[in-house]
């Protein structure tokens, strides 16, 4: 495959953020059940000089969802969460990453970029539905979130 090379900043950040998923089709049923421990590891840098790209509505509103949700599932590493509270929002997660999917209309680029954060966030959901009592998972969630508001410009992001 020979890319092009104003393809090639776009490649090179997907492969930043989450290895494997640069070449991924749009089949986010795929994402889901692909999503697995490996896609929990830690953030990478992002290019120096990156342009926060401008996330649509439905992104907006999504990311909004997933923020609320992780920064309640801090009471997990708390102890202060129950099975049924930790279920819920993961379940939250989920529904969010649904909609995001289903609505979501991006250029290539930021796509490519959505894309790895949200399989990080799938594989925490997993992780939190397969062991409701292991707060390991939030920290990796808090992570893909933190970089969701280093590459985009999201108003509705805490301090912006």
């Amino acid at each position: 495959m020979k890319t092009a090379p104003a393809a090639l900043p776009t490649i090179v950040l997907a492969l930043l953020i989450a290895p494997g998923l640069a070449m991924a089709q749009h089949d986010h049923a795929m994402h889901a059940a692909h999503a697995g421990p490996s896609d929990l590891a830690a953030p990478a840098a992002i290019p120096s000089g990156h342009v926060r790209w401008t996330p649509d509505a439905p992104l907006v509103a999504g990311m909004g969802q997933v923020r609320r949700a992780v920064a309640t599932l801090a009471h997990l590493e708390m102890g202060h969460l129950d099975e049924g509270q930790v279920l819920t929002l993961a379940g939250d997660v989920d529904a969010a990453i649904e909609s995001m999917f289903a609505n979501c209309r991006l250029e290539p680029e930021p796509d490519v970029a959505l894309h790895g954060i949200l399989a990080r966030l799938m594989a925490g959901s997993k992780a939190l539905r397969d062991a409701p009592t292991d707060p390991a998972p939030v920290g990796a969630m808090r992570d893909a979130v933190a970089d969701y508001e280093r590459l985009f410009d999201d108003p509705a992001a805490t301090g912006r």
